[in-house]
């Protein structure tokens, strides 16, 4: 029993021995000290390293002072120490005018071009392309400079400009397409221009909004320069994307009920002008023995009359047909040139000839 108290005694010493031995060997590290038993490097760092760090390309540092004052901060090129920690670099960086003053977008154009110039040749190329066929889908020719002018703004999306952000995207590319159409009016159909010089998209969308505002007598109910600042004003907003359908059919039917009251109701159901007033226009037109319904001016007196009819109580609604008829029948320069008219007037002159005893 006592030679087994002995051996563990012996192990214990022994373990206890090895741990302080161990201890010995090992050298406290602080914040402020490094160990002397393994080698140490400082961290280093490069211009170029900075570069590829935040996308800044190569010809930029030397054109911006407040850049290059602030990487050389970074690179203790001012005999004070390295700053390694990212944080604090980024944080220099942005003091920058060279940051504060461009956007993201910006810096990666600007890294792309100088870093990678074959690539973006290409893209350019392709961007500008895509432009170019844009404007030609609109009947619209554009240089080949302006093309690639715009397409190096769009890769950029976004710059600032006296402070304010500028953005290149769709809706700037269309409000330059908006800008360029060509309202170059030389022909006429009776006191009404037509815009001859659009084609491709850009005249499928006159012939719609042409179509449009006739249905709801626009074009008949204003001037000639009323209309064509309206027209023109319409296909800048619907091309740059400031205006859309719905709403030039708003101010359709709000200018459509202004003009008959007595049809809004039936406007507001949906109906254009021309659609709500159809009854009394087919009876005016047979009346006067029109081919066409169409060719009736909404901005007729009588057509004004038959539409917007006011009762004793202030009431503005249509008249009825059968008086709708009547009146289209009073007015004499119409009526009187119509073949019913001639034959009334020859049944007439019969009659009154033969109470006369002219004819037997």
């Amino acid at each position: 029993m006592a030679a087994a108290d002995s051996a563990n005694a012996l192990r214990v010493a022994q373990l206890q021995a090895g741990r302080r031995t161990l201890l010995s060997q090992q050298q406290p590290v602080t914040n402020n000290t490094l160990s002397s038993s393994v080698p140490q490097t400082k961290d280093t760092l490069s211009m170029a390293m900075l570069q590829a760090k935040f996308g800044i390309a190569a010809a930029v540092i030397g054109a911006d002072p407040s850049l290059k004052a602030a990487l050389e901060r970074i690179l203790g090129a001012n005999g004070q120490p390295m700053i390694t920690d990212p944080y604090l670099q980024e944080q220099i960086i942005k003091e920058s005018s060279w940051w504060r003053d461009q956007t993201d977008n910006q810096r990666q154009y600007a890294y792309a071009k100088q870093t990678n110039p074959g690539q973006f040749a290409a893209d350019l190329q392709l961007n500008a392309s895509e432009i170019v066929k844009k404007f030609a889908a609109n009947g619209m020719s554009i240089s080949a400079d302006d093309a690639i002018k715009y397409a190096e703004q769009m890769m950029q999306q976004a710059i600032i400009k006296d402070g304010k952000v500028v953005r290149y995207d769709t809706d700037y590319l269309n409000t330059l397409m908006a800008n360029a159409i060509d309202f170059t009016k030389n022909d006429k159909i009776g006191d009404r221009v037509l815009y001859t010089k659009l084609s491709g998209n850009l005249e499928t969308l006159a012939q719609s909004l042409y179509k449009q505002a006739w249905d709801y007598g626009f074009p008949q109910t204003m001037s000639n320069t009323g209309f064509t600042t309206w027209f023109e004003a319409s296909m800048k907003g619907l091309v740059s994307g400031k205006l859309n359908p719905q709403q030039i059919d708003d101010q359709l039917q709000a200018r459509a009920k202004s003009f008959a009251p007595g049809l809004a109701n039936l406007i507001d159901q949906g109906q254009t002008l021309r659609q709500a007033a159809d009854p009394w226009l087919t009876a005016i037109a047979d009346t006067w023995e029109l081919g066409d319904v169409n060719q009736i001016d909404l901005n007729d007196a009588t057509v004004q009359k038959v539409l917007n009819y006011t009762d004793e109580k202030g009431n503005v609604s249509p008249i009825n047909l059968y008086d709708a008829k009547k009146m289209a029948r009073r007015d004499t320069v119409r009526f009187d040139a119509t073949q019913t008219a001639k034959q009334e007037k020859t049944r007439i002159a019969s009659t009154l000839l033969r109470d006369m005893g002219f004819l037997g």
